[in-house]
Order: C-alpha cells, then sequence, then structure tokens
C-alpha cells in the first residue's frame, strides 16, 4: 500500500503478531526495524525475511520500560534505515491470568504497567519530535478485544490496556494538526506459535461464538496495520479497529 520511503519501528516485531507486522510493511515497502527484548534469534529471523523481500531490514534489543534504552534503540534506527516514519507498539508483558482475589498490584499490574503503558509512552516520545518535524507520522498501538469482553482473570491486563485507548485517543487529537495519524488495532484470540492460555473446551467455544468461525491469525491483524500505515489512512486517526471475525464490535 504504497510505504516506500518510509521506516517503521516495530516493538515486539520478533514473533507472533509482532512479526507478521513486521513482513507486511515491509511487503508495502518500508524499511523496518525489528525491536525485540530477550528473543534475539526471532528478531534476527524476522529481519533476514525483510531483506528477503528487497527491503532493509535490521533489529534493535531495548528494554522499552527504560528511556534511555528507547532512546538509544530509535538513535540506532535512525543510523541504519532512517527517522522513524511508523510507529507500532507492540511490545507487551505476559503475566499469568487470575481473579481479582488472587492477583497482586506488584507481581500482576506492574510488570504489564512498565512495558505496555511506560514503554508505549517512552517510544512514543522519542519518535514524534522528527514525526512533527516532517509533518507526517503514523502511530499504531496493539490493543485487545479484551476491552469489549470484560472477560474474568484479564483483570490487570484489560484495565492497562483500556489506559492506552485513552492515551492514544488523546494522543491523536493532539498530534493530528501536525499531520501524525494515531490508532489502534484489538486483534481477538490469535493463533501463533506460542501455546494460547486458555482451555481447549475455552477455544472452541470462542470459536463457535465467532462470526466467521475460526480464530485470528497474525496476519489478520498485519493487515489493519498495514492499512492504518498507509496513505489511505490519512483520514483516518483515533480509530480501535478490532480484528475479532465479528466476535466483537466496538
Amino acid at each position: 500500500m504504497g510505504l516506500e520511503g518510509r521506516v517503521a519501528l516495530v516493538t515486539g516485531g520478533n514473533r507472533g503478531i509482532g512479526g507478521a507486522i513486521s513482513l507486511a510493511l515491509a511487503r508495502d515497502g518500508a524499511d523496518v526495524g525489528v525491536h525485540y527484548h530477550s528473543n534475539r534469534e526471532g528478531a534476527l529471523e524476522v529481519a533476514e525475511a525483510i531483506r528477503g523481500q528487497g527491503r532493509k531490514g535490521a533489529m534493535f534489543q531495548a528494554d522499552v520500560s527504560q528511556r534511555d534504552s528507547v532512546e538509544e534503540m530509535v538513535r540506532q534506527c535512525r543510523e541504519e534505515l532512517g527517522p522513524v516514519d511508523i510507529l507500532v507498539c507492540n511490545a507487551r508483558q505476559l503475566v499469568k491470568g487470575r481473579s481479582f482475589m488472587e492477583i497482586t498490584w506488584e507481581e500482576d499490574y506492574v510488570p504489564q504497567i512498565e512495558v505496555m503503558l511506560k514503554g508505549t509512552f517512552n517510544c512514543c516520545q522519542a519518535v514524534l519530535p522528527e514525526m512533527i518535524e516532517r509533518r507526517w507520522g503514523r502511530i499504531i498501538n496493539i490493543l485487545t478485544t479484551v476491552l469489549g469482553e470484560r472477560r474474568p482473570r484479564t483483570n490487570s491486563y484489560g484495565t492497562i490496556k483500556s489506559g492506552l485507548l485513552y492515551f492514544s485517543q488523546n494522543l491523536a487529537t493532539e498530534m493530528g494538526p501536525h499531520g501524525i495519524t494515531v490508532n489502534m488495532v484489538s486483534p481477538g484470540l490469535t493463533a501463533t506459535k506460542r501455546p494460547i492460555l486458555h482451555s481447549d473446551d475455552h477455544t472452541q467455544d470462542y470459536i463457535r461464538k465467532t462470526p466467521v468461525g475460526r480464530l485470528g491469525t497474525p496476519e489478520d491483524a498485519a493487515e489493519a496495520v498495514a492499512y492504518l500505515a498507509s496513505d489511505g489512512a490519512e483520514f483516518v486517526s483515533g480509530v480501535n479497529l478490532a480484528v475479532s471475525g465479528g466476535k466483537v464490535m466496538f
């Protein structure tokens, strides 16, 4: 969708949905920086696949919860690929789903806040000055359809993603005059190489209740991100796009 000459940075871009996003943006013409925290092998595999599509692919290690680490990642991306035009915040910190009376602030909330909320804040502040200067930018934050379901055992995860919803919409309002759009993609239950953290009965019930009749794939979410990154979406901002086969409608 015409991303030639653009540079994308995808946090958590080394596997699953993030890996599919990295490849989709490269397919559409962007050079892509693949962020990883600890899975270097996965990042290397995705970067090599990007180069196999004829685009520049580079990988960058960073702890997104640390501002200095994020700024160093953005600096390296600028040197190797160019200034970031498209930022996709996909990094997340998973914790085991537990009932409300079992969770604690320190074990359940804090790790996710540090990566998903503070990490997104850090990454946005690091890339926005150059986007504002160029008067063009795309920020796409990955949320979840849990926001539309409020399932048990997702208290911390859903609450933090809800914070990202307001964060993203507020940022869209502020950045619009600078030619920068901010949108969200909310995947439903998605089949990746990582085991699904639900019972088979839950998964089959989820499929039965999904109008399209299947789980999502990483590529489903990636196509939504690729559209929102394109020139065709220049008048779309502040939108949370559910990619759930019709199971959740915002």
